[in-house]
């Protein structure tokens, strides 16, 4: 008997599968497969819809946007690809992944499917095969860790392997909040008491990934960094943080992956770092000794307006994330060497919850320029409709006010935001190209939340460039490759540094080869034109 995995992405806020990424999802099933003694195969949705077959006995899918994005390339697979990959299967069929914790209600949905795994698929499957009957249960401990050992290999079929594919890794489920119900509209607390993984069991599976050639890492699944294995929980809503474990865990990664190229992390809870700051910076340090630049503590502020952070039981107020954003800024903001600062937040809202009225983006909007007036740096800011994953909420009027918010955020806040943390100049390493529209090459560092580089002219495809920054975007940014080599670029190319523009381009053209900066600038109309080109096209004054 064959398991045929289709993987259909996953988008969550503690956990991405859309490529690059590669969800735990696949690879615990795998593993759950092959511990019952049967064959699997892993197949994602981009490679089905450029014609890979499907065929086996058991068809998996796993499925689930939850807060999804805007996508530069792979998409999840599409309740039309979905209906039409389980209607059309000769063999039994199951559908796992927070599509199903969230949709097992829906009949035009599931009705296609013998199963639908609103808990662990990977548990529902290896009970069908070791017993002929699914069953909805979680994963115990030692399965967890087992069938993360057992299903490794599937990092070896995905397109993107083995680099810029980046893992997920899980270290736990569940939050610390969970006593008293946690946020109005997460999941998270409903899992009850939060289970940590044994540090030594997340080093082995990372041991065994980068064994298989594995370079890229993210600590994705965990409702708080700062929570790993903390001391008192069930007694209190702000444990004491175990710095301890902390190192362990990262120190311990970093042996198991010699050859890591990033290893960053996702969520952190302020109101933790808040309770115990002196914990707290000693977690940031250790997260900057042992990770990569780039990487950035999700904050979920969700609002700064009070009425709606107590009637949501919300896990912090503004005045508290300001602190927060403070420590990461005091520890994290330097520049690493891949040009990117070390440790950032990053910044959720959640509009459409209890309580919001129209002063409530009045709120947010003078939370956020208050960061840029006291100069602190937030990687990104997420801003999202809530979603009826926990439980209903009453629909607002409020569409307008959250177009209007979301925009001036975009034009006011993440343009001046975006230059500081990333100015003109600055010099990004390892940029993934990853497509092409029309002359313009789009790419991403690797790695959570990479910033979308547009390059604007023709370079290779699906490769690793170093470039240098132009200009910035609301949400992206313009750069040209670094080093310049002006005297082989396309005029496309030189038509795009700074003040440059076609008709010099041109000049530059017939004008070139130059050996010297100074020939360079002769052929120029504007000296200050030239100085500007100086730090790009780096040529001998």
């Amino acid at each position: 008997m064959k398991v045929l995995i289709l993987d259909g992405f996953v988008d969550e806020p503690s956990n991405f599968g859309v490529p690059p990424f590669l969800s735990p999802y696949p690879r615990y099933l795998a593993g759950a497969v092959a511990d019952a003694g049967y064959e699997w195969e892993y197949v994602t949705i981009e490679q089905v819809r450029k014609g890979h077959p499907l065929a086996g006995d058991v068809l998996a899918i796993i499925s689930g946007p939850i807060v999804p994005g805007k996508y530069l390339r792979g998409m999840p697979i599409s309740e039309k690809e979905l209906l039409a990959h389980a209607t059309g299967w000769r063999g039994v069929k199951v559908l796992g992944g927070p599509l199903a914790r969230f949709r097992y209600y829906d009949e035009n949905l599931v009705d296609a499917f013998d199963f639908i795994a609103i808990r662990d698929l990977d548990t529902a499957v290896y009970d069908f095969l070791t017993s002929g009957q699914f069953r909805n249960r979680d994963r115990t401990m030692e399965e967890w860790d087992r069938w993360a050992l057992l299903g490794a290999d599937v990092i070896t079929h995905h397109p993107d392997y083995p680099d810029p594919l980046i893992l997920e890794l899980d270290t736990s489920k569940g939050c610390v909040r969970y006593l008293n119900g946690g946020c109005s509209f997460c999941i998270e607390p409903m899992y009850g008491v939060p289970k940590f993984r044994p540090v030594e069991n997340v080093v082995a599976e990372v041991r065994r990934l980068a064994a298989l050639g594995a370079v890229n890492f993210r600590l994705g699944g965990q409702a708080d960094f700062f929570s790993f294995q903390a001391n008192g929980v069930g007694g209190s809503l702000t444990p004491e943080i175990n710095v301890p474990a902390i190192r362990e865990l990262l120190a311990g990664i970093r042996a198991a992956a010699p050859n890591l190229k990033v290893l960053h992390t996702d969520n952190g809870d302020p109101a933790m770092m808040v309770a115990h700051p002196e914990d707290a910076m000693a977690g940031l340090r250790i997260l900057r000794e042992f990770g990569t630049p780039g990487t950035i503590l999700s904050f979920g502020l969700e609002t700064a307006d009070p009425a709606v952070t107590e009637a949501n039981n919300l896990n912090i107020d503004a005045e508290g994330c300001l602190t927060a954003i403070r420590m990461v800024n005091e520890v994290g903001r330097e520049r690493g060497p891949n040009g990117m600062p070390w440790i950032l937040p990053g910044l959720n809202f959640v509009t459409g919850l209890d309580g919001e009225t129209a002063k409530t983006f009045d709120l947010n909007l003078a939370f956020l320029k208050r960061l840029l007036a006291e100069d602190l740096w937030v990687r990104r800011i997420n801003i999202r409709q809530v979603r009826p994953v926990r439980r209903e909420f009453v629909p607002l009027d409020h569409h307008n006010l959250f177009r209007k918010f979301k925009d001036r955020v975009r034009t006011e806040i993440d343009h001046e935001m975006l230059a500081r943390v990333v100015p003109e100049g600055t010099v990004l390493r390892d940029v993934y190209t990853e497509i092409s529209e029309g002359h313009l090459t789009l790419g991403r560092q690797v790695g959570t939340y990479g910033l979308l580089v547009g390059i604007p002219y023709d370079v290779p495809l699906n490769g690793f460039v170093d470039v240098k920054v132009t200009s910035h975007g609301q949400r992206s940014l313009t750069a040209v490759q670094y080093p310049f080599d002006v005297n082989r670029a396309p005029m496309r190319a030189i038509a795009s540094l700074p003040g440059i523009g076609a008709k010099r381009a041109a000049r530059i053209v017939r004008a070139r080869p130059f050996t010297s900066f100074s020939e360079l600038a002769a052929s120029l109309d504007d000296p200050r034109v030239a100085e500007g080109l100086a730090p790009f096209v780096g040529l001998a004054s």
